[in-house]
């Protein structure tokens, strides 16, 4: 009985002292770890500010445009006008344009066949066109100076008027539109107008070639 006793009370001793080593040799779950904690991401990356190009939240856009225009048959002219566009989305436009020049029947006269009753007369030229943005990006001068920009396409149908005649066009067209500001916009556009004319004794279809460059604010 005594023997039993003391191999329990031995068995006993060996099981708290090596408890008391384990806990000795491992720190509590709250204390503190000493020493500088390593990140477990550490990105070594230079951030860049990064900067959208801003194009104004307004829709609609007016401007004033200056060119040449050429009538088939006749010679180039300057052209003036005012255009009105509405941006459905940032790519679909609807345009408006009113546009005035003149036509010169001055080389007719020279072989005594004079067309007008003046040798000049006003042409004036109006129409409804649907833009269509085909290439949207970036124009870049050097390395520092980069604007928002886009090739456009045009197609449209109006009314053109010149020596006491009315006929109806057809006019397409493309161009570019840069914006130097959100509120500002350059284009440089080209684009040919079709109407009929029966000036030169037979009625047929006559183009109105033209080269322009305008200025607009949106609104």
């Amino acid at each position: 009985m005594h023997a039993a006793l003391r191999l329990f009370l031995l068995a006993i001793t060996a099981c708290a002292a090596g408890g008391c080593s384990m806990w000795r040799g491992a720190p509590p779950a709250d204390e503190p770890v000493e020493g500088p904690v390593p990140a477990v991401i550490d990105p070594l990356l230079d951030r860049r500010e990064i900067i959208r190009p801003a194009v104004d939240t307004e829709d609609w856009e007016i401007g004033l445009f200056g060119g040449i225009s050429s009538v088939e048959d006749f010679g180039a002219e300057p052209v003036y006008g005012l255009r009105v566009a509405y941006h459905a989305t940032e790519d679909v436009f609807l345009e408006g344009r009113y546009a005035t020049s003149s036509v010169s029947d001055s080389s007719f006269r020279r072989i005594g066949a004079p067309l007008f009753d003046t040798e000049e007369e006003d042409l004036t030229a109006y129409d409804l066109a649907v833009g269509v943005m085909v290439l949207p990006g970036e124009v870049f001068l050097g390395t520092r100076w980069a604007r928002t920009s886009g090739v456009y396409m045009k197609f449209g149908a109006g009314r053109l008027e010149f020596a006491d005649r009315d006929s109806t066009s057809y006019a397409f067209g493309f161009g570019l539109k840069v914006l130097p500001t959100d509120w500002l916009s350059l284009r440089l556009e080209a684009r040919d107008t079709l109407f009929e004319s029966d000036l030169l004794g037979e009625n047929e279809w006559k183009h109105n070639f033209e080269i322009n460059l305008g200025l607009g604010v949106y609104f």
